[in-house]
Formats: structure tokens, sequence, C-alpha cells
């Protein structure tokens, strides 16, 4: 999709979305004040809440808006203090944000990390490869990013979000990647590489290498354009993967090819990510689910060396993240709701089994035993902005045993 050239979206957008969001603002308040009065009808209360977010939505990205273009005016005062200032605001929009959600539809994060110690990447660029599916997955992994493991994102993401004046300008000035996801952008692949060839110190550089949010409708018809195009093996992938979409590695390759890249983070989600339609989150509202949230952890020791084997490593670790998602899906479903017991705002062990084995063979191009699924018991300390958070098992770490106490993950000293 193709979206108008700066110039209109800076003198013409961007002014005429302050009042627009404005008066959008207004409107969603009184809804959310008519929706009370529904009560006896709607006992979730649904249209209060999801009015109310909105709301505060839009006036986090007129007060972005305005800030930003305070800062532009203020840029020869700044003194190279330009980009810490947008990533306080980026940080603190974020926070309220998710605060706002947690509040106001039942937004609740349960994190379960690698075990304390498997993790070290010193200040080293780290690469962030995250599925991506339901509602706010990426503000929330963005979120994650700044506020507990205070790392600077560095994004990869669809172009038509330049729509959004506060995204385009804000994530823009950022060093944000806006790519078209239909494949026709020729230099994709090499515009990633620059951007991971430039990655300093506490950056992370975030791809989500389905190129879109999941969807079944779009996995049935990525299946049958792969089948049209004579693509068998990628089709016999994408019929494998019933969770997630094929993982497209040009641009993986190309930030990997750069040698820049300290270790890299695979995070899987599940809990939210079935809502793929508007109309079944307005049905969820408000959420019953937490958003389990599972991340893990390759240094870039353990990453193979031929293009051919990365490829492999890729979707190998992909089908890793779909098998963690129909665990997750089978323990909802055999509990009857959210799967894991929360209490104090982390998670009481599940008990779910652990599972996965060794990769090994031809110089680490496998991968190596991720355990599936956790099995970490005991309470997670909580994280910042009501994040619940276990140690679990990482790629290459020894799996806790069901019950056993979580290793400690203190939110002011993360473990990445």
């Amino acid at each position: 999709m193709g979206v108008p050239p700066w110039a209109i979206r800076r003198f013409l957008v961007d002014p005429l979305f302050v009042p627009l969001a404005a008066a959008l603002a207004l409107l969603a308040v009184a809804v959310a004040a008519l929706g009370l009065l529904a009560a006896p009808v709607d006992r979730r209360l649904r249209v209060p809440r999801a009015a109310l977010l909105v709301a505060i939505y839009l006036t986090a990205e007129m007060v972005l808006i305005v800030a930003m273009f305070g800062l532009w005016l203020a840029r020869p005062a700044l003194d190279g203090r330009w980009e810490a200032a947008h990533l306080w605001l980026l940080r603190r929009t974020l926070a309220v944000l998710v605060a706002a959600a947690r509040r106001l539809v039942g937004l609740r994060l349960e994190v379960t990390e690698p075990p304390v110690g498997t993790v070290d990447a010193g200040s080293g660029p780290v690469l962030v490869l995250s599925r991506h599916a339901g509602p706010g997955d990426s503000f929330v992994l963005i979120h994650l990013l700044l506020n507990r493991y205070h790392r600077t994102p560095r994004v990869v993401l669809i172009n038509r979000l330049q729509l959004d004046p506060a995204i385009d300008i804000l994530l823009g000035r950022l060093g944000a990647c806006f790519l078209r996801n239909d494949g026709s952008d020729d230099h994709a692949a090499a515009r990633i590489g620059d951007l991971a060839n430039s990655l300093t110190a506490g950056e992370a550089l975030v791809i989500f290498p389905e190129g879109a949010n999941f969807t079944p409708s779009r996995r049935r018809r990525l299946i049958a354009r792969l089948r049209a195009r004579g693509q068998w093996d990628r089709a016999a992938i994408a019929e494998d993967l019933d969770a997630v979409l094929p993982p497209r590695p040009a641009g993986v390759l190309a930030a990997l090819a750069t040698g820049r890249i300290a270790a890299t983070m695979i995070v899987a989600h599940a809990g939210l990510d079935e809502l793929s339609a508007p109309g079944e989150v307005w049905q969820a509202l408000p959420f019953a689910s937490p958003l389990l949230l599972r991340w893990w952890w390759v240094p870039a020791a353990e990453i193979p060396g031929p293009e051919r084997a990365r490829r492999q490593w890729l979707t190998m670790h992909w089908a890793v993240v779909n098998a963690w998602i129909g665990a997750q899906r089978a323990v909802s479903l055999s509990d009857g709701g959210g799967g894991v017991a929360v209490r104090g705002g982390g998670i009481v062990g599940d008990g779910v089994g652990g599972g996965g084995g060794g990769g090994g063979g031809n110089g680490g191009d496998g991968v190596v035993g991720d355990g599936v699924v956790r099995g970490g018991g005991g309470d997670g300390g909580g994280g910042g902005g009501g994040v619940g958070v276990v140690s679990g098992g990482g790629v290459g770490a020894a799996q806790p045993a069901a019950g056993d106490p979580p290793s400690p993950t203190d939110p002011a000293n993360p473990v990445l």
C-alpha cells in the first residue's frame, strides 16, 4: 500500500489530524458516558471500556504530536538529547497505554524468561524476532523492551502505519524502517541490513518475520498463493504451522549477515492471539485470559553461518513457536480458562510438560533443546506495568522441573 509523500503527511495530514483526534476523543468520552446507561443490558460495560480506551489513545497521539513539534522547534538547543527526548516520550506513552488497557479492558501480561545466567549479550545489539497476532501485541513488545529490558528499539514495520502521524514521526525519528509487505520493495532486505549495521550498544532490532498479523484466512490465502507459484516446500511448511505464518527469511538473513548481532531473542505469545477480527475482540471484552509471552535466547555463537543453514534455523525456531502456542491453547481448553493461576501479578507454575530435544548436527545447524512449554513453579515477581514474570527454560538451557521455584528476576536488574 502506498502512503502520501513526506511533505503531504507533515504539512497537510498532521495539522488536520490533531483537531480531528480531539473531536473524536470528545465523542468517545460522550459514548462512554452513554454506554454506562446501558449497564443493565451490557453488564460487561464493553461500550464504555472500549470508548474510554479509544479516547485515551487519541489523547496520547495528540500529546505526542504537539510534544514532537515542540522538540523540533527546540532541536538546536537540545545538544545531543534529541533521541533521548523521543525515547522518553515513547517509553511514557506505552506505559500509559498499557496501564489504561489493563484497567479498562483487563489486559494482563505474564512473561516467562529464560533462567538468569543463560542470557548475556552484554550491551551488544540484539535481534528480536516476534510473532505477530492479536490486538496490541507490537505495543506490548516495544513496551517491554523499553521499560523492562531497557533496550532502544529500532523497529521494522509496515509502511501503512505511516498514516498514523504519531507513529510516523516518533518511530521515524528513532530510526524505524517502514516497508511494504507485498514483496514489491526490491531494496527491503538491504534497508534492514543497513539498519542492523548501524546498531550500537543497548539497541534492539525488532522484526516481525511473518510480515503481517496472523489470521486463519491470511494463512489459507498464503498457502493457496504458494501452491499457485509452485513453491511446494514453503506451502508444506505453511500447512504444518497452524498458529503462525511461515517466516520470511530475507530481512532476518540481512540482519545476521552484518555480524553486528550479539544474540537473537525469539518471542512467542498466546492468550489473545486468536482474536483476529474486531468482532472477536469486542465479544472478548474485558479479556478473561492473560497475554502469555515467552521468549528464547540464542547467542550469536549458536546461530549457524551458511545462509541455507540459517534459513533452516529460522524455520525450525518458528516451528517451536508454533508448538508452544498450540500447547498454551491446549492448556486453556483443558482448564476451561486462562490455563494458569495468577497470584500477585505473577504466575503460579502451571506444570505443563517440558519436552524439546537437542538439535545439534553440523556445527550447530539444528535447534538446541528448547523445552517448548515452561514448567516453572512458584510465584512470579511483579514486573513494571503489571507484568508478572517467571524464569523459564531458554534455548540451550536446562529446563526447571515442574514445581521448582523460578530463578529470581529483578525488574530493576532484568536478565537482558
